[in-house]
């Protein structure tokens, strides 16, 4: 919409009258447009108000009682829409808009055949409609899962309408649903043959060129969309990610860094600058890129995680544990982010924060059985060995039957003399999985003399 469609005059001064309880005389024509604004914004109390005025002065106006008809459609009353549908039919029946809101009728009452037969009609009537009324028989077909139909649908409306955004966008999601993405690349070539200046095709053609790893055939299309708009910020960024799949680092942080000349949020540029710094093992330019980063957007909390880990990369676990504790304060939803916040406290042996962290990570992620084996570890590390058994029993085991638990689980009861319910928990293992058992005597070397009796008692 532009701004005159809402620096309207006629508006303006049908709004001075009504607010001015004063009355004037308005032709069919001016309140039919009236009315069609009303509808478009959405506001239904205006829309009623000037429905009722308009019924007043014109009572016949079958232009004004289809206005009535949307109206209703737009607040969801199917059944006065229905009836007033039903007295129209003899007055209305070749009418365009009276067969458009049939259509919009059966669409919201999830009838999309029978919405597609009145738009079908409705093309025979009027060709200035047509990449409108096209569009609608498209998005009808995706209500019905028939992306082929609604494909078609959608190409007929672009031939009409060529310009139109929404019609372009749909054809492209087709391809993407029915995962054709070679005859989706010819689609855009035709398309630019008629529109070679069109920056959403060459955008797209390099995206999908980008999808299909043709990187090459990507930034050939996306230095189009470059040579058309310098400063798209989209075409660089597919562009960086191109040149980066194909090897070319330096490149592809030349390229993001023309952008930052005009983006206005370059926070993010400068941390996937960052990222190409470090597969440059350039750690310390990777550390300032993340830094500006930060500075440019405090609340960036990926930035924050990918400072810490290139501490931690740097042996700098204190600054490390900093920085993802900051990640974690912005995203407390993230399990990566306390997965390594986790780490890099036991890498400091700071263990109750550790146990902080895993309590929390399985809660988040119980069926992940790493986090639960690492949970008992330091909780036997620290001596807490009453809690490592409730966490095996109530926690580890109730998830995974494991034998790699049943032999933390002995471990323990060994340590707290609780022999009779060690050899239970043994047994399990073994029968589990003997094959363990070598790595985890290893782990717990109470647990080889404690085998050897066991196999000695069964032989």
């Amino acid at each position: 919409m532009d701004e005159d469609f809402f620096n309207n005059e006629l508006i303006e001064g049908f709004e001075q009258m009504l607010d001015n309880r004063e009355y004037r005389y308005y032709d069919s024509e001016d309140l039919v447009e009236i009315l069609e604004f009303y509808i478009e914004v959405n506001d239904s109390e205006y829309t009623k108000r000037a429905l009722d005025f308009a019924e007043k002065m014109h009572p016949e106006n079958i232009d004004i009682k289809i206005k009535r008809i949307e109206y209703f459609l737009t607040i969801e009353d199917l059944k006065k829409a229905a009836k007033l549908i039903k007295d129209l039919k003899d007055l209305a029946a070749n009418e365009l808009d009276y067969l458009l809101v049939q259509a919009r009728f059966w669409g919201i009452k999830n009838m999309p055949r029978k919405a597609i037969s009145f738009y079908e009609e409705a093309l025979q009537i009027d060709d200035e409609e047509t990449d409108f009324i096209c569009n609608c028989i498209g998005n009808e077909y995706l209500n019905l899962d028939e992306v082929h139909s609604a494909l078609i649908a959608f190409r007929k409306a672009l031939k009409f309408n060529p310009e139109n955004d929404y019609t372009f966008y749909s054809i492209i999601q087709c391809y993407e649903e029915i995962h054709n993405p070679d005859e989706c690349i010819e689609f855009l070539k035709d398309f630019i043959d008629d529109n070679p200046y069109s920056e959403v095709s060459w955008l797209q053609l390099g995206l999908l060129y980008n999808h299909k790893k043709m990187y090459d055939e990507a930034i050939n299309a996306l230095d189009y969309v470059l040579a058309i708009n310098p400063n798209s910020i989209v075409g660089h960024a597919n562009k960086a990610v191109s040149l980066e799949e194909l090897g070319e680092y330096n490149k592809a942080i030349e390229t993001l860094e023309e952008t930052l000349e005009f983006d206005d949020s370059p926070a993010v540029t400068h941390m996937k600058i960052g990222e190409l710094y470090e597969k440059l093992e350039k750690p310390q330019k990777a550390l300032k890129a993340y830094h500006i980063a930060i500075k440019e957007d405090p609340q960036l909390d990926k930035v924050w995680a990918k400072a810490a880990s290139l501490y931690n990369k740097l042996e700098n676990i204190e600054e490390a544990e900093y920085y993802i504790q900051r990640a974690i304060e912005l995203n407390g939803d993230s399990y990566k982010y306390y997965t390594d916040s986790t780490y890099y406290f036991l890498k400091q042996m700071k263990f109750e924060e550790a146990l902080k962290n895993l309590s929390k990570l399985v809660e988040m992620k119980p069926l992940v059985f790493n986090t639960w084996f690492a949970f008992v570890e330091t909780l036997i590390a620290v001596g807490e060995y009453e809690e490592a058994i409730a966490v095996l029993l109530t926690g580890a085991l109730k998830n995974f039957n494991r034998a790699e638990f049943f032999y933390q689980l002995s471990n323990v009861y060994y340590i707290t003399d609780q022999d009779q319910l060690g050899n239970e928990a043994l047994q399990n293992a073994l029968s589990l999985d003997r094959n363990l058992k070598d790595s985890m005597i290893e782990y717990y070397p109470i647990l080889e003399e404690k085998i050897n009796q066991i196999s000695g008692n069964n032989e």
